[in-house]
């Protein structure tokens, strides 16, 4: 079955190759976490904004990794995780589903990242927001990790009804200076840059669109589409259930007659009834019987 596109990344160069760019178009996906978790306008920009910055962030994973972004709000009080993988495949989480913020808003709270692959964590950054927005954050905690010069620009249009019409941007990372390959020092990147800082992100992607970020032409190198992708599922369920024990499962057949578990980023509802807990339990009998 084919995963639905709800989005898409390009990545690519240019500058004759000195900078590399990632952009981001996310409107369905952003859409979708509205409709899953109900949220408000307010809700759907900050989760909009932390969902790009999941995506902008997987640019710097490979093989079986994957970068997990949390986002715990001070003010306004809100909390939202999202993870990513190198296939573009993405889940979130926004809690509560109605708050009061405006996009460009000054956000304070904290924000983590960590990078892991299917065996253990590689790497987990912490940064702190100041009355910034996530759009600053998120550049400034790029541009300290990486310790080169960054360009990141993103942004969610909603409309008074909690649509999206937009949600996208570009980061933009100028490659340390090398004498094997084509670079540019900081202040040129400056120079040659700092229009994207002030231009509507709308209209930059228009000219990524025709090959241009400003004055430069790009190099496009991939082409990615974004899909929901969630770890949920029953068989998952189930073997939560099981590694409960026999004790919380004969618990849960007899006071409730069986149980309900919710995927706290689908909201998809999973019901193990009385008769499958029963095979449960015989399969932990089974397993503790003398061979």
């Amino acid at each position: 079955m084919t995963e639905e596109a709800l989005g898409s990344l390009h990545r690519g160069l240019c500058a004759d190759g000195a900078v590399r760019f990632m952009a981001v178009e996310a409107k369905k996906l952003c859409q979708r976490i509205q409709e899953q978790h109900e949220l408000n306008p307010g809700g759907v920009r900050v989760a909009g904004e932390a969902m790009l910055s999941a995506l902008f962030m997987s640019a710097y994973i490979k093989g079986e990794e994957r970068i997990t972004l949390q986002l715990q709000g001070e003010h306004p009080h809100c909390a939202f995780i999202a993870d990513v993988d190198v296939e573009g495949g993405a889940r979130a989480r926004f809690t509560p589903p109605k708050i009061l913020y405006k996009s460009g808003a000054p956000v304070d709270g904290m924000m983590l990242a960590i990078k892991s692959d299917a065996r253990t964590e590689l790497y987990r950054g912490i940064t702190r927001i100041e009355h910034s927005t996530i759009e600053v954050a998120l550049g400034d905690h790029l541009r300290n990790s990486a310790q080169v010069d960054v360009l990141l620009r993103l942004r969610v249009d909603v409309d008074r009804e909690g649509r999206v019409k937009f949600a996208g941007g570009l980061l933009l990372e100028r490659l340390p200076e090398s004498k094997d390959h084509p670079s540019m020092t900081s202040s040129e990147f400056e120079q040659h840059f700092s229009m994207l800082s002030s231009q509507p992100v709308e209209d930059i992607m228009v000219g990524l669109a025709f090959g241009k970020l400003g004055q430069q032409s790009v190099e496009l190198l991939e082409n990615r589409n974004i899909h929901w992708r969630c770890s949920c599922g029953q068989e998952r369920v189930e073997a939560l259930l099981y590694q409960m024990g026999p004790g919380e499962l004969q618990t849960m057949k007899d006071e409730d007659g069986g149980a309900e578990v919710t995927c706290h980023f689908c909201n998809i509802r999973y019901q193990v009834d009385e008769d499958r807990l029963m095979e449960l339990i015989e399969m932990h009998q089974s397993a503790d019987r003398p061979k």
